[in-house]
């Protein structure tokens, strides 16, 4: 709480002080909305100086091992900013020092460095070009349906009472239609398999073999 507290005061301070300065957090939207609420904040600078301290999170040691020296960075940089603000405190409230606002974009560049490194170590956090290439897949899945409908594959019926034969129909579809109708979308066997969807990259191999076969 006492960590939260302080990061919100400095968070106040520099919205006043560098209100056009502060750095890009526009990568928060991607983080899951269980990440996404108020002790976030100190819940990082909790993280950060036991990985300066030469902890492991999680379990997560090659993650952990590159987040420690943006750690140690961040603490330090945390330190001088306390320090800073609080010198400026005993002389003027209202004067706000090139050396002050200095630190503090330091500060917020880092902070938002280590917030991106240890939330994706923590959570999966997909790039623009995963949710991209997730969003083919969610067009591919659409189209199947249609074309099995217009091809009475399927009835409408089926799909209004959630007829449980769907749960394996669809995706068995989608996967022909993937490799065989669409084969430039999302399943397109041509690409590198770390260019596909996280949900077929597994089972590349097995794909092509489907698809051979069909």
């Amino acid at each position: 709480l006492l960590q939260d507290n302080v990061l919100n005061i400095i968070n106040q301070i520099m919205d006043e002080c560098i209100p056009h300065e502060r750095a890009n957090r526009d990568f928060c939207v991607k983080f899951p909305e269980e990440i996404r609420h108020d002790n976030l904040a100190g819940q990082l600078w909790f993280g950060a100086e036991c990985l300066a301290a030469g902890s492991i999170i999680m379990n997560r040691e090659i993650e952990s091992m590159a987040m420690r020296p943006l750690a140690k960075d961040l603490t330090r940089s945390l330190e001088e900013v306390r320090n800073i603000i609080r010198d400026q405190a005993l002389r003027d409230l209202n004067l706000y020092t090139e050396k002050m606002k200095d630190s503090l974009k330091h500060f917020d560049v880092l902070f938002a460095e280590f917030e991106l490194s240890y939330v994706s170590a923590m959570v999966p956090v997909k790039s623009p070009k995963e949710y991209y290439v997730q969003q083919e897949v969610i067009v591919l899945f659409c189209e199947t349906v249609e074309r099995a409908l217009r091809l009475g594959y399927l009835t409408q019926d089926m799909i209004d009472d959630y007829e449980p034969a769907l749960m394996f129909t669809i995706p068995r579809l989608a996967i022909v239609c993937g490799l065989v109708v669409y084969s430039e979308g999302p399943l397109n066997l041509d690409h590198k398999p770390e260019d596909m969807s996280e949900l077929f990259r597994p089972f590349h191999t097995l794909l092509r073999k489907i698809r051979q076969v069909v």
